[in-house]
């Protein structure tokens, strides 16, 4: 980490920490609350069992969150974690092929000008459908996630970013953001397929119900060490039908400028899951994927079977199958489980 990132880090800890009152409570799910000051997070343990690999144990997140409310304009937030911190592998024994990944997930101050508007300045997740800025394993349908959600645009902006949101508003909520050159501290290039640069994009979603809701995405931006540039056209949705609940991604990436390691000039993908609440904790869940991606002439297909008890609205065991085929790219056939716990 550079030294002038860790000063914006200590900085935003620094604002974080400080409080009138330093009488706390806690809440599962809801973290540690001392006066204006809030310290949550989540952890996921994850088992991998592959259909062409070795099976693990690991903890895939390990996240914790802080944020202050302080004034309308002195908002900070904070959200680091550890990933892919191994705990057994086939073959090993118990750590031996640990290679913990520390991220710096958020970094943001929000100020609010007045109940329906906010500015955003720090690195924040990019508003491109919804499961992107959701993705936290507690509060996601499956194990794995759909790569619809990530693998083919920015999953952060470091810059600014304008939110409008009313209540009994025409208007739809509103998200402006704008990268004017690379992402603050990104992640290590062993977790991402690529860097972006000079990011602008938009994010306009519709509530059509209690939990239901339908956006748009435009987004355009720089490939990092390529003369590439890729305009992206995205749509999400969510419906629920009583015990049933729907949702879906998708989005084209229209590419320009040379790039030798792409074989085509259009980039899509696009998931449909649906799922079933059997009571108020287990749930039963099916997905179907689609990636046609710009580095494959391939294209990445995957269905998925699942289910998930929820015992608390904090906790969640999950179990799926998928079944990958054609390109292989983020997501394999095999077996997988997970525990996953708001703290």
């Amino acid at each position: 980490m550079q030294l002038s990132n860790m000063w914006v880090v200590g900085i935003f800890l620094a604002a974080s920490v400080v409080s009138p009152s330093w009488a706390g409570e806690y809440h599962l799910g809801q973290g540690y609350t001392v006066g204006n000051v809030n310290i949550a997070g989540y952890v996921n343990l994850v088992v991998e069992a592959p259909t062409s690999g070795k099976t693990e144990l690991m903890a895939d997140d390990l996240s914790l969150f802080v944020s202050g409310r302080f004034t309308p304009y002195l908002n900070p937030f904070v959200e680091v974690e550890i990933s892919n911190a191994s705990i057994w592998r086939e073959g090993g024994s118990p750590f031996s092929d640990s290679k913990p990944i520390p991220v710096l997930e958020r970094l943001y101050n929000d100020s609010y000008f007045n109940s329906d508007l906010m500015l955003r300045i720090g690195k924040m997740l990019t508003p491109v459908g919804e499961w992107n800025t959701i993705h936290a394993a507690p509060l996601v349908w499956t194990v794995t996630r759909p790569m619809t959600t990530k693998r083919g645009y920015p999953e952060y902006t470091s810059g600014v970013m304008l939110n409008y949101a009313a209540e009994n508003s025409r208007l739809p909520e509103i998200q402006l953001y704008w990268q004017p050159d690379g992402e603050i501290i990104p992640k290590p290039k062993s977790r991402t397929t690529r860097e972006y640069l000079h990011v602008t994009g938009v994010h306009l979603n519709r509530p059509t119900g209690l939990n239901d809701k339908v956006g748009v995405s435009l987004q355009h931006a720089d490939v990092n060490h390529t003369d590439e540039s890729q305009t992206l056209l995205g749509f999400n949705a969510r419906k629920t039908l009583g015990k049933f609940q729907f949702e879906t991604e998708a989005f084209y990436t229209h590419l320009d400028g040379q790039n030798p390691a792409r074989v085509r000039d259009n980039e899509w993908a696009v998931y449909v899951l649906g799922g079933y609440a059997i009571n108020d904790k287990l749930s039963v869940m099916a997905r179907y994927e689609h990636f046609a991606d710009r580095g494959t002439t391939k294209r990445s297909r995957n269905a998925l079977l699942g289910l998930s008890w929820r015992p608390d609205p904090a906790i969640v065991w999950k179990a799926e199958y998928i079944k990958q085929e054609g390109a292989r790219l983020d997501v394999s056939s095999g077996i997988f489980a997970s525990f996953s716990v708001l703290f």
